[in-house]
């Protein structure tokens, strides 16, 4: 099929034939997560390929040798592996997406419901695992060195999403002067304000969401705000104050309060894992790119040359959305039993989070300065330095590719399939992204076709592969709290702090869920199956295209190693080419 636009094509009828029945395929559905827009059903064409089936058997095989391995008392997983073969080697398509997000449950059962003793006592999860670096850093007996690595996962963790610049302590945070100084001895608020050296992560969107009690366990969860400034010599990020709350009569804490800033880094810590999970990683990209799937099959030709590029963009990703709303985020799943909101209430998450990402401004860049991250001489960010190189790739190779097909705006307005195609992702009836930007020149489709290359590759892998590095570790991050939000009268004590973090059944649950995600990779970004665009001309803009990323990846190597955690996430080797887990 030769790629080319609607207009100049000499078989005009046979496209829309084409188009008729994809679209008896491609159908919305808005049932869950209610009023987000999903696809009525799983496509045969759409489904896990072989070569998925084997690497998802592969994945999960690395987690039963683990679980073998784990020197905790009343495990029982001797025939765990066995299990884990006998489940996928005789899995078809059409059953593999009940198993990839049931698994995790049926894994967790080999383990004891008990409590853990210690909070300790979930670094015996990395049996054959590799150890996450964060693990390190709540062993070493000097407290700043945790201080630093919770500050840093504001910057470079699993969620780097959050952190904004305030040019003031906002009203309702109870944190004045004295206590400032008291942990940034030397200076002052007034001081790091004028020098753009304040910053707070705040969870207000979790303000008011009602958590649930599962298998007899009331979960916990609050909206915490948490204050760090950045030191002026090492422009690192250091924690000054936590409050459990969204008013100031909230417990608040600073890292002179022993075990209950312990207490108060892990509330953040649960707050943080909630956001990431319903708003930037299933909400902002998993969903969004669902969107763009069904509206790129229903109004875009196979031969429409926006069709060929983002088909390699959108491959598998209806499939493991299908996974994820059948079995991850349905009631009784995964994120309903590790997670503290009701699953109602996360559905509810993920629906706000759509309905507050205009797609005319979803840029990193635009992120960036909406939350006061630009200047590189005070704050060491690297999300910020290594997503900027990457979407400059990105926005590069698409404006070229895209140079290839349109010649002049009058092509873009000509275009039937494109205008309907952006249509229907704003349409109530279609996709239902908001703030869709009009298209009527060339730059307007650069712009728009780089927002969705760069959501389904760096976008997704960066929240995504971060997961297992960060909440591996159940002590680190974790879904909810299994005990109320301290308060000054709560003992401060170690024991206390154990007694938020969850069984170790449903631990091993959740962490088994973000293995998984973490290390199946079936793709490469900038690398298509060859042949695939059918067009020679678009030989030459690829090769550009992975030399550019070549250059990138050098650029991060050379960063990394003075980095005071590796932050390998926005790697080109390291990205998929579109959210295919």
């Amino acid at each position: 099929m030769k790629t080319a636009l609607p207009q100049n094509d000499s078989n005009a009828a046979a496209r829309s034939d084409r188009l008729a029945k994809k679209q008896q395929t491609y159908r919305f559905a808005y049932d869950w997560p209610p009023e987000v827009a999903t696809s009525a059903e799983l496509p045969k064409a759409d489904n896990y390929g072989a070569l998925y089936i084997l690497e998802s058997l592969k994945t999960y095989a690395a987690v039963g040798v683990n679980i073998a391995a784990m020197a905790i008392k009343g495990n029982e997983a001797k025939n765990l592996i066995s299990l884990l073969e006998a489940r996928f080697r005789d899995a078809g398509a059409d059953e593999l997406h009940k198993l990839i997000f049931t698994t995790p449950k049926m894994v967790s059962e080999s383990l004891p419901a008990r409590w853990p003793t210690s909070w300790r006592e979930y670094e015996a999860f990395f049996a054959t695992w590799p150890t996450p670096p964060i693990v390190g850093f709540y062993e070493d007996p000097d407290p700043t060195r945790l201080n630093r690595a919770f500050a840093w996962q504001r910057v470079a963790g699993a969620n780097p999403m959050v952190l904004e610049r305030c040019d003031a302590v906002p009203p309702h945070l109870a944190v004045d002067d004295a206590m400032y100084t008291r942990v940034m001895k030397g200076d002052s608020i007034a001081a790091a304000i004028a020098e753009e050296r304040l910053y707070l992560a705040d969870y207000v969107a979790l303000e008011g969401i009602p958590t649930g009690t599962k298998e007899d366990l009331p979960r916990y969860l609050c909206a915490p705000m948490a204050l760090f400034a950045v030191e002026p010599i090492t422009k690192s990020l250091y924690p000054v104050a936590i409050q459990l709350g969204q008013t100031p009569d909230a417990a608040c804490f600073t890292p002179n309060d022993g075990w209950h800033w312990r207490m108060a880094m892990q509330f953040v810590q649960i707050a943080d894992a909630n956001v990431h999970e319903g708003i930037y990683h299933l909400g902002r990209t998993h969903m969004v790119m669902e969107a763009v799937k069904l509206c790129m099959e229903r109004q875009l030709d196979d031969g429409h040359p926006l069709h060929r590029l983002l088909v390699a963009h959108v491959e598998t990703t209806l499939a493991i959305n299908h996974s994820a709303k059948t079995s991850l985020i349905a009631p009784g799943g995964t994120v309903d039993q590790c997670f503290a909101p009701t699953i109602e209430a996360f559905a509810g998450v993920v629906k706000k989070s759509l309905d507050t990402y205009p797609i005319a401004t979803a840029t990193p860049e635009h992120d960036l300065q909406a939350r006061g991250l630009t200047n590189t001489e005070v704050l060491e960010h690297p999300y910020r330095d290594d997503v900027r190189i990457v979407h400059a790739a990105v926005e590069a190779f698409v404006s070229e590719y895209i140079d290839l097909y349109y010649a002049t705006d009058a092509d873009v307005s000509g275009d039937a399939e494109l205008q309907a195609f952006v249509r229907e992702l704003g349409a109530t009836d279609g996709g239902r992204l908001v703030g869709m930007p009009t298209v009527q020149t060339v730059a307007d489709v650069e712009s728009l076709i780089t927002k969705f290359v760069f959501i389904a590759g760096p976008g997704h892998s960066a929240v995504n592969f971060a997961q297992f590095p960060f909440m591996g570790f159940v002590s680190n991050m974790v879904g909810s709290a299994f005990q109320p939000v301290p308060t000054a009268d709560t003992p401060n004590e170690e024991a206390e702090l154990t007694k938020l973090l969850p069984p170790l059944r449903i631990a091993m649950e959740g962490v088994t869920m973000v293995y998984f995600l973490s290390n199946m990779r079936p793709s490469k970004l900038g690398h298509y199956a060859p042949f695939h665009f059918r067009d020679h001309k678009v030989n030459k803009v690829v090769h550009t295209f992975q030399k550019a990323l070549e250059r990138v990846e050098a650029t991060i190597d050379e960063r990394d190693p003075r980095r005071l955690i590796s932050y390998p996430f926005l790697k080109p080797s390291l990205i998929l080419q579109s959210i295919a887990i």
